[in-house]
């Protein structure tokens, strides 16, 4: 996967948008970081999400994808444009079951039309990085500090299979619409 470019404070009315929203906050979701066409969200694993107290819902992880990958396609807008699902295709790849989820979304096509966004959704094991069997996702058996650039570290050593792994794909279409002024 290339790595993602967040910029600092891009696109700040999306995040504080995305943080405004009801389900946001009953999913616990954040966004750590927007980019040109990029996103970096994150949502605990809480018992009243999953089936049995770990195991996130399917339906929950493509929510988690669904924002990431639309979030990243408003990235690309314009100024004054977002952009809502028209519709998604989720595929779980493995149980969401670990202390948190982290989700990229990125920009396929972004325009004042029909766009598509795409997300991976990664599971975190444990809330300081580590495994199951001890090790850290710094590599040095130190934990990884929290906020985005800890988020950062985490996913690429998930993407590497270190503490974490992939557990859906999606895809989103949306449509692009100019906000009301």
């Amino acid at each position: 996967m290339h790595p993602i470019d967040l910029i600092d404070n891009h696109r700040r009315d999306l995040a504080e948008s995305i943080a405004r929203m009801p389900a946001t906050r009953l999913l616990g979701l954040t966004v750590l970081g927007l980019g040109d066409g990029v996103s970096l969200l994150q949502m605990p694993i809480r018992p009243e999400i999953t089936f049995e107290g770990r195991t996130v819902q399917g339906g929950i992880v493509a929510t988690l994808g669904d924002y990431a990958a639309v979030s990243a396609v408003t990235a690309a807008l314009p100024a004054g444009w977002a952009a809502s699902t028209t519709g998604i295709e989720a595929h779980n790849l493995d149980p969401a079951r670990g202390a948190r989820l982290l989700a990229v979304g990125r920009s396929c096509r972004a325009g004042k039309g029909l766009s598509l966004g795409e997300a991976r959704v990664y599971v975190i094991d444990r809330e300081d990085g580590s495994r199951e069997d001890g090790n850290r996702n710094d590599g040095d058996g130190n934990d990884v500090p929290p906020g985005t650039e800890a988020a950062l570290a985490r996913l690429a050593a998930a993407e590497a299979g270190d503490g974490g792994r992939l557990v859906a794909v999606m895809m989103a279409t949306c449509r692009a619409f100019e906000l009301p002024r």
